[in-house]
């Protein structure tokens, strides 16, 4: 039985939807600024309280940020702050200060009722105290002796997440150096004592979540050098200005973003999120901006790029390849250069097929030879290196071509890797329906449908005659 434990203008809702819309965050379509979105306007996009007609109070008493109320007007992430604390205490009454940024990641995760709910589990308790007391060493061997091992796997990912263990990935050591060196760089005391704030707690947090998952790919150390050189360009604009970030206004920002690129834009964008949410900044808002597509391709000029992959021989066979996975399937310039080896491969009749999506997507004939060429090339450039997975190896072997290293021999050969993925996209939804195509060529459902229906293709009724027929 579901009870009601709210009662909203649109009605009385229950615990689990009420929990879901206190830990919506993003920016209110109604008023432009950046807070907790719990309600739901006209057309049931998420809107702020004020937006929706001052459905409550979501300030919490402690720290004054909106959320979920746990308890008499206090946050989930004070709560969580109030029981976690007792448990990393080092046998002095005071967190370990190994453990601080394990605190600290815990208590800014977007749903702090999954912290408290872990906090709740048999053996959770345990395993924080034996490393906050020191009973094992604070290491992957030390948490190697513990048990259970489920528990003790989670633990593992959150510390590695919180940056309290590393890890082997050699991008995110390469990361971490670079962004120390450049933090000791900043003369200003006031302007790094903030970008390292804002790489520690936001960008760094980021970066460990996703090496908890799998290997960074290469690019994401250029992309954080990029988003900690804007940011602290953006203070140093402040500064010419007269102003802080605490003073900032939206007349300011308005003024900054007619000379700004659609990078910069973005990147301080992100960075200005930070700065709200932590309270070093107000609540402002960059206009949203459309990437543009450069000259759009025609069809005719993509077949003829295809006709030149299958059959200049004047070409580099990296180029034919790249070319072939752009303008036949649709792929990202990114997920391109991410593709390995084990990623081609035959099936059971023995014909060529790539593994994009699921099922795998066929190669059709001449474009199997090309690539059937290339790997066969590859293998004898790479023989100094012979475990190198990747179908695009960069400079070294170890890591694969960066992205923009491929965007860039595309537009040297004339070719924009934007407009043609596009374009491509939307002829293949118009020859097939776009959840087949998405899932072939690893697109989300939703991207396929946007790309068919600029395409003008109708092929809305074709997941329900497809249930009623299987």
């Amino acid at each position: 039985m579901v009870v009601a434990v709210r009662a909203w203008p649109e009605g009385p809702i229950c615990s689990g939807c009420y929990a879901t819309a206190c830990e919506t965050y993003g920016t209110c379509p109604g008023c432009g600024t950046d807070r907790l979105l719990p309600g739901r306007d006209a057309q049931a996009r998420p809107v702020c309280t004020d937006c929706a007609g001052g459905i409550g109070n979501f300030t919490c008493t402690r720290c004054r940020l909106e959320g979920w109320n746990h308890y008499k007007g206090v946050c989930g992430r004070c709560v969580l702050r109030e029981r976690l604390t007792p448990a990393l205490h080092d046998g002095t009454g005071k967190v370990n200060p190994d453990l601080v940024p394990l605190l600290e990641h815990l208590c800014a995760m977007g749903r702090p009722r999954t912290g408290l709910l872990w906090l709740t589990k048999p053996h959770t308790m345990r395993l924080l105290r034996a490393l906050a007391e020191g009973q094992v060493p604070l290491t992957h061997e030390g948490l190697a002796a513990l048990q259970p091992y489920k528990a003790v796997a989670h633990l593992r990912q959150l510390l590695i997440a919180a940056g309290v263990l590393p890890d082997l990935d050699t991008t995110l050591r390469r990361i971490q150096e670079w962004t120390t060196a450049f933090l000791v760089a900043i003369p200003d005391a006031d302007d790094r004592r903030t970008v390292e704030q804002y790489f520690r707690w936001q960008l760094q947090r980021r970066l460990h979540q996703a090496a908890a998952r799998s290997r960074l790919h290469a690019y994401r150390d250029q992309g954080n050098r990029y988003l900690l050189r804007q940011a602290l360009e953006f203070l140093a604009w402040l500064r010419d200005q007269d102003q802080s970030l605490h003073t900032l206004g939206q007349a300011d920002l308005d003024r900054w973003v007619t000379v700004a690129t659609v990078g910069q834009r973005a990147a301080v964008g992100t960075f200005l999120r930070w700065a709200a949410r932590t309270g070093r900044a107000p609540g402002l808002r960059i206009p949203p901006q459309h990437h543009p597509e450069g000259i759009p391709l025609r069809q005719s000029e993509r077949l003829s790029w295809l006709h030149r992959a299958a059959t200049d021989d004047r070409l580099d066979g990296l180029d034919r390849v790249a070319l072939t996975l752009l303008l036949l399937y649709a792929q990202p310039i990114p997920r391109i250069t991410r593709l390995t080896t084990q990623d081609i491969r035959r099936d059971r009749t023995g014909h060529l097929e790539i593994r994009l999506g699921q099922p795998p997507a066929p190669v059709p004939a001449p474009f199997d030879q090309v690539l059937l060429d290339y790997l066969e090339k590859s293998r004898r450039a790479t023989a100094a290196n012979p475990d190198c997975p990747w179908l695009f190896p960069g400079r070294h072997g170890t890591l694969p071509l960066h992205p923009t290293s491929l965007r860039l021999r595309l537009a040297t050969l004339g070719l924009q890797p934007r407009a043609a993925r596009s374009l491509t996209l939307r002829q293949l939804v118009a020859e097939a329906p776009p959840a087949i195509i998405g899932e072939m060529l690893g697109y989300r459902t939703s991207t396929t449908e946007r790309h068919a229906k600029q395409a003008g293709t109708a092929w809305s009724r074709y997941a329900a005659l497809r249930i009623n027929q299987g």
